[in-house]
């Protein structure tokens, strides 16, 4: 009973985040951990490892799921956030020095050197530089950091790529444990219900 009210209580959080939209500090999670494997553990320990029917059968292993699942959304989920962030964080400190290297340089003799387009869709050169030569404005060197700078920005879009893809994937995870754990309530009140019904039929 006691195992069956904590597990209750982690309903608490995501009534909160989806009913009345607390989220963040306002809604912590830990609280929902908490309880999530305090209340796992007492029913584990009053299964005693032992499966009498389908239905407890059923609760347990959904339970199992449910906690595993968590687990995984917990820290993974939060870890590839964090990391999605930083990535942002660097794509935009590299588009910044990008557009500063870029006017140090004359991009179309950069791109004739090269073979490369490395201009930004939308960018104009300036018209200072316009008609002026390389060797006047930039050294080979100016032009492979450039270059390189373009390489790393491709680079770290495409980690963003992966990183959200993988998010996403994360927040249909959460979806599977949303339904394990209303299967996994379905199962204990039937269980509980069969229980007091078997139990109370050998009453006087």
């Amino acid at each position: 009973m006691v195992g069956t009210t904590l597990m209750l209580l982690t309903l608490i959080y995501p009534f909160r985040k989806r009913v009345q939209g607390k989220k963040g500090k306002r809604n912590p999670l830990a609280p929902h951990i908490y309880y999530g494997l305090t209340g796992p553990t007492l029913v584990v320990l009053h299964s005693g490892s032992g499966f009498a029917s389908v239905i407890g059968t059923l609760a347990f292993l959904s339970m199992v799921l449910i906690v595993l699942s968590g687990i995984t959304g917990t820290f993974l989920f939060k870890r590839v956030n964090r990391t999605l962030r930083e990535e942002k964080t660097e794509l935009e400190a590299l588009a910044k020095l990008f557009h500063k290297r870029k006017e140090e340089v004359w991009v179309a003799g950069c791109q004739r050197t090269w073979g490369t387009e490395i201009d930004l869709p939308g960018e104009q050169e300036p018209s200072s530089l316009k008609g002026r030569e390389l060797s006047d404005l930039a050294t080979r060197e100016g032009c492979e950091e450039l270059l390189n700078i373009a390489q790393s920005m491709a680079e770290v879009e495409y980690a963003i790529q992966a990183f959200t893809t993988t998010r996403n994937i994360f927040v249909k995870w959460i979806r599977v444990h949303t339904y394990l754990a209303v299967f996994l309530f379905a199962m204990v009140a039937v269980h509980i219900l069969t229980a007091i019904y078997f139990g109370l039929r050998w009453l006087p």
